[in-house]
């Protein structure tokens, strides 16, 4: 290890002293403008020639070209994400094109890279080091432990804060048509539905649980935040944001339970893998469809799961290459509703398979390389990352990514980039 990374570790343990506000000093500039822009309510976008800008729009857009100049000028090295990235987005381009047209083409596949590719450039080239990444980690963190009050809040009564004073800015009212559950309602924040709330809220738990405190203050408040943290995720009443939840401290649990263990994931893998096995062969049903009943509040919400998955892997069976495109896809007449509530299956019925494989195999291989390069502070950090996009990668087995959780995912994929140059700065 260098000097200059060995003083990096020792500041970032001195730093765990500090109050948690501090960390957030540590995010870098576009990533802070980024996040904060995730929480600015839709009803302030706005059209030009068309084309839909929101604030977190906005954000990308001014922040795109210095951050890929930083890209293309950098000493980092291109690492294999990198490239599925960019394969992903010109695949995209070319089956909107081959659908839709260039005018299509160029707003959607436009908006593509700039959502996609642009949230994932500010994270790979503003996140440096230790104190970065967890800068920007806390500051997430942060966002979410905030707004449980406010979330609370509109569970209990029904009123939706955010949404109703930013619809009132802006000369119009705010009707929420979504049912509660247990006698709860489902609380918006700042989005547009209670599932990207939900989604975006319970996949920082990981994270939370993988902030180095060293101080008996900085342990109370950290657990505070964790408490926080999935209040704000529960208050969205959303199955997915359970099952990230549920995701995720299972990986803890397993995570502490056994943290003696040699090769524990590789063997909390085996055991996922026999399970799965076992389900496939004993079970009248198969192992994703096991798992999408299982992840839903209620056995109709469950039942709809199925039929989407099981009529809409039909069109990628069908169109495996190309997808098909925004046309609408596949299903009977009773069932009225076009939405498909699964991010990866989206992903294979519009783009075919080539466009689902670029993307998920991005994450697999963020996910699972380089390791063994890493110190123990970034073992840690690296840990909490990974929980938390397990849990949102499940979550999004049962609802679909957009808006600013699409963007957030996207930064999310783009924070695990600085882990697979670590062994290059080193040399």
């Amino acid at each position: 290890m260098s000097n200059s990374e060995k003083l990096t570790g020792a500041k970032l343990r001195v730093a765990s002293n500090f109050s948690l506000i501090e960390y957030v000093k540590w995010c870098p500039f576009w990533a802070k403008l980024l996040l904060i822009s995730l929480l600015v309510p839709t009803e302030f976008s706005f059209e030009v020639s068309g084309l839909r800008l929101t604030p977190y729009r906005l954000i990308l857009i001014f922040a795109f070209l210095p951050c890929l100049k930083k890209f293309l000028d950098s000493s980092m090295s291109r690492i294999s994400s990198d490239w599925l990235i960019l394969m992903h987005l010109l695949w995209c381009y070319i089956v909107i094109l081959y659908y839709h047209g260039s005018d299509v083409a160029l707003e959607s596949g436009g908006i593509r890279v700039l959502e996609l590719g642009g949230a994932y450039l500010i994270a790979k080239t503003t996140i440096q080091n230790e104190k970065t990444f967890l800068g920007v980690m806390v500051l997430i963190c942060l966002i979410v432990g905030c707004l449980a009050p406010i979330l609370l809040y509109e569970s209990i009564t029904g009123h939706h804060i955010i949404k109703n004073f930013s619809s009132a800015l802006v000369g119009r009212s705010f009707y929420s048509p979504i049912e509660g559950r247990l006698g709860l309602e489902r609380a918006y924040g700042s989005f547009d539905h209670p599932i990207l709330l939900g989604v975006f809220a319970a996949s920082t738990l990981g994270m939370t649980w993988c902030i180095p405190v060293a101080s008996r203050k900085g342990v109370r408040h950290l657990s505070k935040l964790k408490k926080a943290v999935i209040l704000s995720a529960l208050t969205s009443l959303s199955s997915g944001a359970l099952a990230a939840l549920m995701t995720q401290l299972t990986l803890l649990l397993w995570k502490y339970k056994f943290k003696y263990m040699h090769a524990k994931w590789k063997v909390f893998t085996l055991l996922l893998g026999g399970v799965y096995i076992f389900i496939e062969i004993f079970s009248n049903r198969s192992g994703i469809k096991v798992l999408l009943s299982y992840l839903t509040f209620s056995a109709g919400t469950a039942y709809n799961r199925i039929n989407i998955f099981n009529f809409a892997i039909e069109d990628v069976w069908d169109n495996p290459f190309l997808g098909i495109g925004f046309n609408d896809w596949s299903r009977p007449s009773w069932m009225h509703s076009s939405s498909m509530d699964n991010f990866w299956l989206v992903q294979a019925v519009t783009f075919g398979l080539p466009g689902f494989l670029t993307i998920a195999l991005t994450v697999l291989i963020l996910l699972s390389k380089n390791w063994k390069s890493l110190s123990e502070e970034q073992v840690k950090l690296r840990a909490g990352w990974t929980i938390s996009m397990i849990g949102i990668i499940v979550a999004a087995c049962t609802v679909h990514l957009w808006n600013s959780v699409f963007v957030y995912f996207s930064f999310l994929i783009g924070m695990g980039g600085w882990f697979q140059n670590i062994k290059e700065n080193r040399g």
